[in-house]
């Protein structure tokens, strides 16, 4: 988010803060979603393959199944988060709307999760819209769903495959290295003490 909204130099200027504040938890909600929706089509297909049931396993059936319920499942997740942060900020005022948006936007960790998830999420709902059009192995006259569900659904697991990739990929910050530069910070805070 760091690369749409500005981030003011203190937080009691930052610009936009509920805006920031609330795509940021729509967006978490998504993705949360997502995964629990996931759960059951998953669950079910590793059963079934562990089990090793006479019937062939379709995988068009598998995919649409785990499309779908990660469609339903990050559209709850965002209704859950849009409650959530309604009732965590009803009384709040101002400057902790302020502080907590200029918070997320200093944070380097964030707003690479925040490009990856986006960008898979991009993908993957353009994936699935080429997928399921006419003719094609998750189209509608296959799986009897609507093409929306399906982009929905390639969205949704392409956030959550984003986080993955965020989780893999991201090095956790060296707690040392951020406590020198804490203190070389407030070592250049302290008055000289130099004489007139």
């Amino acid at each position: 988010m760091a690369m749409i909204f500005p981030h003011a130099v203190y937080a009691e200027d930052q610009p936009y803060p509920r805006t920031i504040l609330t795509i940021h938890c729509l967006h978490r909600g998504f993705t949360a979603g997502a995964i629990l929706g996931m759960l059951p089509p998953l669950e079910r297909h590793i059963f079934s393959t562990i089990l090793r049931r006479p019937s062939p396993v379709n995988h068009t059936s598998f995919i649409s199944r785990l499309l779908a319920s990660a469609a339903v499942g990050s559209l709850g997740g965002i209704i859950l988060l849009a409650f959530g942060m309604t009732a965590r900020m009803w009384d709040c005022e101002e400057i902790e709307w302020k502080d907590r948006s200029w918070r997320l936007l200093a944070n380097n960790t964030q707003n690479a999760e925040d490009g990856n998830s986006s960008t898979f999420i991009i993908a993957g709902a353009l994936t699935s819209a080429f997928a399921s059009g006419r003719g094609h192995f998750l189209a509608k006259e296959f799986t009897g769903l609507p093409r929306s569900r399906m982009i929905v659904g390639g969205a949704a697991l392409g956030s959550v495959m984003g986080t993955i990739y965020h989780l893999l990929t991201t090095t956790p910050p060296n707690e040392e290295g951020v406590e020198e530069k804490v203190t070389a910070g407030l070592e250049g805070l302290k008055p000289s003490s130099s004489t007139t």
